[in-house]
């Protein structure tokens, strides 16, 4: 079964609290000048993509917040960029496109925002980033069933 990396994300977050830092692996490290994406994976499936460019940098853990991020820079051939989701704002000023979440606001120069959605048009498209995804998806949907199904499991 093949998964549109692009399509909106509407899984629900896992409950499990997020990996320390040294349980991560890094599935896809992309580095162009001084942007730069990482894709990294912990156990049990939890996913983490970060941003960064010489500025500052974006991270997001989980499916539906690594969608969103995603989808924030989908917008490159856009001649003015503006993203209003859950967790970030991204919207362009002159030659600059600010990011904003409840605790940064970054500065990102137009051409670098371009060079990061470059890098993530190349990571959707990755037939092993694919597959993470339909994994954590597949995942998520198998512990909502359990949990719809059967109630008390967890409980015990």
């Amino acid at each position: 079964m093949a998964v549109n990396p692009l399509a909106p994300f509407t899984c629900l977050e896992a409950t499990a609290a997020p990996l320390p830092a040294s349980s991560w692996m890094t599935l896809r490290a992309i580095v162009e000048g001084t942007t730069s994406l990482r894709l990294e994976v912990g156990d049990p499936i939890d996913l983490r993509l970060t941003l960064t460019f010489s500025g500052g940098s974006m991270s997001a853990t989980g499916l539906d917040d690594i969608g969103e991020l995603i989808d924030g820079f989908q917008l490159d051939g856009e001649a003015i960029v503006v993203c209003d989701r859950s967790g970030f704002t991204l919207v362009q000023s002159g030659d600059t496109v600010v990011y904003r979440d409840p605790v940064h606001l970054i500065p990102i120069p137009r051409g670098a925002y371009d060079r990061l959605a470059s890098l993530v048009t190349e990571l959707v498209k990755d037939r092993r980033v694919q597959g993470v995804f339909e994994e954590a998806y597949l995942r998520l949907a198998k512990d909502a069933r359990v949990a719809a199904w059967h109630p008390n499991h967890n409980k015990g």
